[in-house]
């Protein structure tokens, strides 16, 4: 595995700051419900493909303040953070968590599982906050069972979108994404790390961007404007 450079950890130790700022300024009006939406979501994108059960063996990585996983039935679920110490200390989160899950402080880096023990990992709008995103495929890889399943979401862009956001990134105006994905660069990744493609959705660019010029907010119309589009991408993976 590389070693992350001094100027990678940097950069996601500015990410993490970023996103714990963004969920400590939206604590008092935020609902964590939504995640049981999420975990409906996830149920039936892996319906015909695998059934979760109370021995189902669960690692959500980049879990957040409670995680899809608080809404699966399963008696083995383990979810992990690098922020996990600022989430377990706000009141509001820890409610809407379920007290059987097992939290953890820990990035997808660094895993701390020993190998083939999980039948399902969730990643979900995680890999490009992460400081090695490569890194975060092989652990998964790792520590998921043969024939183990991995759902995965992530906004992907095209290349013009990519290199919008490389500006911006120059510019540090979207300090909490240090990498940006397209489709071709994300589908590397997973094929190059040995995981097969079950199935794939990826929202139309043109639907995102209408809804973003139409939205009325000044962030998504700047998005719409410099055709920095994003397609909400689902992949269910599975290890061989």
């Amino acid at each position: 595995m590389t070693t992350p450079t001094d100027e990678t950890t940097e950069r996601w130790k500015k990410a993490q700051t970023y996103e714990r700022d963004w969920w400590a300024g939206v604590v008092s009006r935020i609902d964590p419900s939504f995640y049981e939406r999420y975990a409906e979501e996830l149920t039936r994108e892996l319906a015909g493909l695998m059934t979760i059960r109370p021995d189902t063996w669960i690692l959500e990585v980049g879990s957040g303040a409670a995680g899809i996983l608080t809404y699966l039935d399963s008696r083995h679920r383990y979810a992990v953070d690098p922020l996990e110490d600022f989430y377990a200390s706000v009141d509001r989160f820890t409610a809407a968590r379920d007290g059987e899950v097992h939290y953890a402080r820990a990035q997808g880096e660094h895993l701390p599982f020993e190998n083939e023990r999980f039948d399902l990992i969730i990643i979900d709008n995680v890999l490009d906050h992460c400081e090695q995103p490569a890194r975060v495929v092989q652990e998964m890889h790792r520590v998921l069972r043969k024939g183990g399943i991995v759902f995965l979401r992530l906004n992907v862009y095209h290349r013009w979108g990519k290199a919008v956001r490389a500006l911006a990134e120059t510019l540090q105006i979207d300090k909490g994404h240090p990498y940006t994905f397209t489709w071709d660069n994300l589908e590397h990744l997973l094929r190059s790390n040995a995981f097969e493609l079950v199935r794939v959705h990826r929202t139309p660019f043109r639907d995102t961007w209408i809804k973003e010029l139409t939205s009325g907010k000044p962030r998504d119309l700047l998005k719409a404007m410099t055709f920095a589009t994003r397609s909400k991408t689902t992949c269910v993976l599975r290890k061989p």
